[in-house]
């Protein structure tokens, strides 16, 4: 009996001692979880983004303004100014606003805003979702991505959204450096003859079923990391390619000790550069002419580096 006893306590003391670093290691990581660097807003308007060259998206009590034309050139509304008062007339509904007041009416009925209209640097900025709402249009907000989602969100393959291009003009990425990086596996491994190039403003796509939708840079104590927001949930996320004009290309693997779910989302880590790293040690994503991601796809996937 008492070999027995001594058996299972044995066996309880490995347990423990298998435990806790496991314990001690889910702590540490989320510690060590990078810091975000601040986001910019987009805005979507049928799971395509919005540009807005000069005149930014803003936030302020938890509400998104945008320019006054984006409610004529995205929406559809007819637009008229006259002093501080606004009129947007679409199909049977007509808004009227005053920048400053707190108040709109929607085809005669006032109603109360969050937020009012305003002037910034000689610019008129409106709520977005009270615009959008009152002229019919669904409105979204999506804390995970920091997009305002407008209308539908299906999000087009990557395929579907971009022709594909010959490889040869990148191929000098790879010259004196890791040639394999050029295979792809889709229908049998081989060096990829096509690329897929895309901007940032073609963000989100689909790749094979993830999604994509945004990249952001991040930072720890541990080094500087590029943060892609997907719904890539594999065992072995894709990883990153950073294509450089003046070095070999360089590979960098998702983090599976930084990494974090919300919901659908997932926030997968790859590092730029660490002081632990002599090779990387002075590297900077801002050298990079494109980041890769390495999808099983009919061709290469190249991101005109968002992060210059």
């Amino acid at each position: 009996m008492m070999k027995r006893m001594s058996l299972w306590i044995l066996i309880v003391m490995l347990l423990a001692v298998a435990v806790i670093p496991a314990a001690v290691i889910a702590a540490d990581q989320k510690s060590s979880i990078p810091k975000v660097a601040p986001q910019a807003i987009e805005v979507l308007v049928n799971a395509r983004k919005v540009k807005f060259p000069d005149q930014k998206p803003k936030m302020e009590n938890n509400q998104v303004l945008v320019p006054i034309r984006f409610v004529s050139d995205k929406l559809g509304g007819k637009l008229d100014l006259k002093g501080k008062e606004i009129t947007i007339v679409k199909g049977d509904r007509t808004v009227k606003l005053v920048i400053g007041a707190k108040t709109a009416t929607v085809n005669g009925k006032e109603l109360a805003l969050g937020v009012a209209a305003k002037e910034v640097n000689g610019r008129t900025y409106v709520p977005l979702r009270f615009i959008s709402e009152a002229l019919g249009e669904k409105v979204e907000w999506d804390k995970a991505t920091r997009f305002v989602w407008i209308g539908s969100k299906d999000i087009p393959e990557l395929s579907d959204l971009i022709e594909p291009v010959s490889i040869d003009p990148f191929k000098k990425y790879f010259e004196g450096g890791d040639e394999d990086l050029l295979v792809i596996c889709y229908k049998g491994c081989k060096p990829a003859t096509l690329a897929y190039v895309v901007t940032a403003d073609d963000l989100p796509f689909m790749v094979r079923g993830e999604a994509y939708y945004r990249f952001d840079m991040s930072s720890n104590d541990r080094g500087v990391w590029i943060r892609a927001t997907t719904t890539d949930k594999g065992v072995m996320p894709n990883g990153l390619v950073y294509l450089n004009p003046k070095r070999e290309a360089m590979l960098a693997n998702g983090s599976f000790l930084a990494e974090e779910n919300q919901g659908d989302f997932r926030f997968i880590y790859y590092y730029v550069s660490r002081p632990t790293d002599v090779k990387r040690r002075d590297y900077t994503i801002q050298q990079a002419d494109y980041i890769s991601i390495t999808a099983d796809y009919p061709g290469y996937i190249l991101i005109e580096n968002p992060l210059k």
